[in-house]
């Protein structure tokens, strides 16, 4: 589920919805796509999108939206959530371009999809590891999941650690907060440059408090958006946005921080960004 609004639109009591609960979790090995276009990032410039889709990449509308995303803005990595994945041999993304892998959290017993998050690069990776959350969401009674991509740069020993995360939802804030340190803990000792993005359900601002506080622990910033783009992100509310990307080790390109709201295949409007490497 995407946001607290969802939960309020379910009216069913807790042991109805259990009663119908097609999800199960699932703790599948990562399923990696590997039509990679180029074999080292550009440290001048790193170009990204993040989007939680809403189940959406099975539909034509999204398909026609995700294309005119990678051709207009040309994004080196997508960071999606709430990807769906009919079967492995499926491509759930029409990039050209990008191999991706994709980690996925749960899956429905009556289609036998899976859905979970998914990172689409043009670079072929040096490693992956997904993390299940160790608490569960109720009603469908599923773990969220994060997955951790290493890229190389163009610079001579370096690499770009990236996480891709849809944080958890409808827990109270100490689960949220413990996911937090287990993403913390498999992250902290990479010495380069770093992009967490997501789905991160800051729903209130104690979840806010406590996520800009564990990036701010890791030395990360979060991306600023004018308040035009701010405002058109997805909220419960009058909470802050759900949607965050944090950086550290690059520079935000000036004037590239964009939220595409006329975007209409999501209840989530994707976010892009170009970086670069800070010499």
């Amino acid at each position: 589920m995407s946001s607290f609004s969802d939960l309020c639109s379910q009216l069913w009591p807790f042991d109805a919805a259990a009663r119908l609960n097609p999800f199960s979790p699932s703790f599948e090995a990562v399923i990696e796509g590997h039509q990679f276009s180029r074999t080292v990032l550009d440290p001048a410039s790193i170009a990204i999108a993040n989007w939680n889709i809403a189940k959406n990449n099975h539909l034509d509308e999204w398909l026609t939206e995700a294309e005119a995303i990678a051709q207009r803005y040309d994004p080196d990595l997508f960071f999606l959530q709430e990807v769906r994945i009919a079967s492995p041999e499926q491509a759930p993304v029409p990039f050209a371009e990008h191999g991706w892998h994709f980690a996925p959290n749960l899956r429905d017993a009556r289609t036998r999809h899976a859905f979970g998050v998914l990172t689409a690069a043009k670079v072929q990776h040096l490693d992956h590891q997904h993390l299940h959350t160790q608490h569960y969401e109720p009603v469908f009674n599923t773990p969220k999941v994060a997955l951790i991509t290493e890229y190389p740069l163009m610079t001579r020993g370096q690499s770009l650690v990236t996480v891709n995360v849809h944080g958890l939802n409808f827990v109270d804030n100490g689960k949220f907060q413990a996911q937090l340190q287990q993403l913390a803990d498999h992250i902290q000792h990479h010495a380069g440059p770093m992009i967490v993005a997501g789905d991160f359900n800051t729903w209130n601002g104690e979840r806010m408090r406590l996520l800009r506080s564990r990036m701010t622990s890791l030395g990360l910033t979060q991306v600023q958006f004018a308040r035009e783009h701010d405002r058109r992100l997805k909220r419960f509310l009058w909470s802050d946005p759900l949607d965050h990307v944090f950086y550290r080790g690059l520079a935000v390109r000036s004037g590239s921080a964009r939220v595409l709201h006329t975007l209409k295949s999501s209840d989530h409007v994707p976010m892009v960004v170009e970086f670069y490497v800070l010499a």
